[in-house]
């Protein structure tokens, strides 16, 4: 079968792309993905996979027209962010200061995905076929190849990769990766809790990792994503629930007792982030190219950039008659995604290093920092802006 563009993974990442390039291109767009998206969204239940959504991304969204769906469906907002360490140095971030309704929204992913899901349907020049389990890739003189397990060949002018963070597409086109290994596992869960969450995300950085608890619609019910050390994970997930809970409470008490309102679940933590975004033929989009620690709940929004910009830097190409598959025209969505990417990980494993450090004089600094930083509005503003997406160089689609 033949198409202008594959996209390898039918996630959110991958499916925000297929659209926004659909919107702005005539291109024919295939997307594979290896499994069937099974897992649709449950009005009568939370899924343990949530996301923060960032002003950038909802504004995406809304370009999409999937936004409004979404909403109607289940979002969760919160207007205020409150951090603080295991001595009790604090900040606190509000809406208010930057002119804006709220912060952002804990979205369910299997909502975002089951809506845009539907959104595709829309467009015919989308095809999208699952199960489709890809075994090998070739690069030819004027397009690629991509051979099924079947023996079904997919040809194309250029592959996105958006098949996450062990891409098989990324492996094929002999992409590196450069990894770090924090040796955390993060519990994630749905908690009750006996006072109301008020939205405001909170986030406190033990001594053992960073604990956050993010508002849900109910004003009760909140996710919270706990990183631990490896072992102290498996300790903790092999307790009942009765043992968990009274764990939890005792190192997070600002919403007086929680209990578990749904089942535990983990995953392991680490930081990667692919040497090159883009190579002949082939780009890389979301988890395939970076991969950041959740403390800052960034991952979301950075691919959802990515998805963006790619198709912005090809619609472009397109309309000054350039060929949107060629090495320098990648390269520009490389360069533009790479540096802000790369900012954004730095930031995040800067603060993850502090807030983790047992020294007396990095406490006493960062003790220090946090007092001096919630105070000056200007600095907490440049902070909060640049995590909601309220900033210079976003793509068309995240744009005012």
């Amino acid at each position: 079968m033949n198409s202008d563009i594959i996209v390898v993974g039918g996630n959110i990442i991958g499916l925000t792309f297929a659209l926004a390039l659909a919107q702005q291109t005539t291109l024919s767009i295939m997307v594979v993905d290896a499994n069937v998206f099974a897992d649709s969204w449950d009005p009568l239940d939370y899924h343990h996979r949530v996301s923060a959504v960032a002003l950038s991304s909802q504004r995406i969204f809304q370009s999409l027209q999937v936004w409004q769906t979404i909403k109607e469906k289940r979002v969760s907002p919160f207007t205020h962010i409150q951090v603080w360490d295991a001595v009790g140095h604090e900040i606190q971030f509000d809406s208010y200061a930057i002119a804006e309704p709220l912060l952002g929204y804990i979205i369910e992913n299997s909502l975002m995905q089951a809506v845009l899901m539907e959104k595709i349907k829309q467009y015919p020049q989308i095809h999208y076929m699952a199960p489709v389990t890809l075994k090998a890739f070739q690069q030819c003189a004027q397009h690629l190849e991509l051979i099924t397990s079947d023996n079904r060949v997919f040809t194309a002018k250029l592959a996105v990769a958006a098949d996450g963070a062990s891409s098989w597409l990324r492996q094929q086109a002999e992409i590196a990766v450069e990894q770090y290994d924090y040796h955390q596992t993060a519990i994630v869960a749905a908690v009750k809790t006996q006072l109301p969450h008020q939205k405001i995300a909170r986030q406190v950085f033990l001594p053992t990792g960073p604990l956050a608890f993010l508002p849900l619609i109910d004003t009760h019910l909140s996710s919270i994503v706990w990183s631990l050390p490896k072992e102290t994970a498996e300790a903790y997930l092999a307790l009942d629930d009765k043992g968990f809970n009274a764990t939890l409470s005792q190192v997070f008490s600002h919403l007086d007792e929680g209990v578990l309102a749904s089942p535990r679940y983990s995953f392991p933590l680490y930081q990667q982030q692919a040497k090159h975004y883009v190579s002949s033929r082939v780009a890389l989009i979301g988890d395939a190219a970076h991969v950041i620690h959740p403390l800052a709940g960034q991952g979301l929004n950075m691919g959802l950039l990515d998805a963006a910009s790619l198709a912005e830097v090809i619609a472009e190409a397109i309309k000054n008659r350039r060929n949107f598959a060629s090495l320098s025209t990648l390269r520009a969505y490389e360069r533009w995604r790479k540096a802000d990417n790369s900012a954004m990980m730095t930031g995040v494993d800067v603060i993850k290093t502090f807030f983790a450090s047992d020294k007396q004089a990095i406490q006493t600094l960062r003790g220090m920092g946090l007092t001096l930083s919630n105070k000056i509005a200007w600095i907490k503003n440049q902070f909060i802006c640049q995590a909601v997406g309220k900033r210079l160089g976003l793509p068309k689609l995240a744009k005012y």
